[in-house]
């Protein structure tokens, strides 16, 4: 069975920003993605959906490496409704090939959408709860 059905990343890119800047911090986070823009007139809605079963795997990996796994999971579990777990993240870190969960940002953050039939499941794999930063699940 798969993780997950789909991963919806989206952020608005402003006139200051470089739209191409903002697909990389994208990608930076989800490979794969196939983009949309949308003009809302003060910004662009920029959208990027994947089902590759290789698109949580730079999540997956940075979780870790970072060693950010309980940080990401008290987010994953925040922002779980349903079938979709929401975590939004810092735009210019996701520039710099980082996880940052700290939105906080004039230029507002990246909003990750997981659409998964088995979300406690996605979560355990993606990040799963440590013990003195050891995974335990």
């Amino acid at each position: 069975m798969d993780l997950f059905e789909e991963v919806e990343v989206e952020a608005y890119v402003y006139p200051t920003e470089d739209i191409e800047k903002v697909k990389k911090a994208m990608l930076n986070l989800i490979p794969d993605l196939e983009f949309e823009a949308f003009d809302k007139g003060d910004y662009i809605l920029l959208t990027g959906k994947t089902k590759s079963r290789k698109a949580l795997s730079r999540l997956y990996e940075l979780f870790r490496g970072q060693a950010i796994l309980d940080t990401a999971r008290s987010f994953l579990e925040e922002g779980y409704f349903g079938e979709e777990i929401i975590i939004r993240v810092n735009k210019q870190a996701a520039y710099a090939g980082v996880v940052n969960f700290n939105e906080e940002s004039a230029l507002g953050p990246i909003t990750i959408i997981i659409r998964t039939k088995d979300p406690k499941r996605l979560m355990k794999w993606l990040a799963p709860r440590t013990k003195d930063g050891v995974p335990i699940e």
